[in-house]
């Protein structure tokens, strides 16, 4: 193992340690009493979090795409596993600053909550849930196995759609017609090309 080899896990678990510190900081979320908090949201999470550990856990052990010369396949590897730690970063700095006082762990609309749906949410309905996608792609890029890198990805899927869902619907609930508007104009995860009007 070269050198990007060796250094690059301890670059991923830095960006990962980065995103939680994002993710963590201040309180956050409106004062008030929340109006939903569905259990599904929890159930995702642990999915998502077990997707993590298992990106982590079975790690590759054949065609090693760090050997021999830094300048190859490795380099290429590594810039896009850290590019993609990086975007993570960058996405969920963006989309909880945007949110601001309406920031919260829990998936739950509060007293006082608004319907945000410019910034990096008027690009996607859930930047939170792509910028997570982006950093459990990290390490499945650089470092899992096959079954590691499918089972995370198939967790991970499974858990945000269980998230996506109890919490589309709690919005819908709240914000109606507004919030079906918004789902019809604006993709989930993906943004497209060209915005529609």
């Amino acid at each position: 193992m070269n050198m990007i080899g060796r250094w690059l896990p301890f670059a991923l678990l830095a960006c990962f340690a980065a995103f939680l510190a994002i993710i963590f900081k201040g309180p956050g979320g409106v004062t008030g009493k929340p109006e939903k908090s569905p259990g599904a949201v929890r159930l995702g999470a642990l999915l998502q979090s077990v997707a993590y550990m298992f990106a982590w856990m079975f790690r590759r052990s054949w065609a090693d795409p760090f050997r021999g010369a830094d300048l190859g396949p490795g380099l290429l590897i590594a810039l896009a596993s850290l590019s993609a730690a990086v975007g993570a970063i960058a996405l969920a700095y963006k989309a909880k600053k945007h949110l601001g006082r309406q920031w919260a762990l829990a998936a739950r609309v509060i007293e006082g909550h608004d319907l945000v749906t410019d910034g990096p949410f008027g690009r996607v309905r859930h930047p939170l849930y792509l910028a997570m996608g982006l950093l459990l792609l990290s390490p499945v890029i650089c470092l899992s196995s096959w079954l590691g890198a499918s089972l995370a990805v198939f967790l991970f899927v499974i858990g945000t759609a269980l998230r996506v869902r109890a919490e589309e619907s709690v919005l819908s609930e709240v914000f109606g017609g507004r919030y079906e508007d918004y789902r019809s104009r604006v993709p989930a995860f993906l943004p497209r090309l060209k915005q529609r009007r």
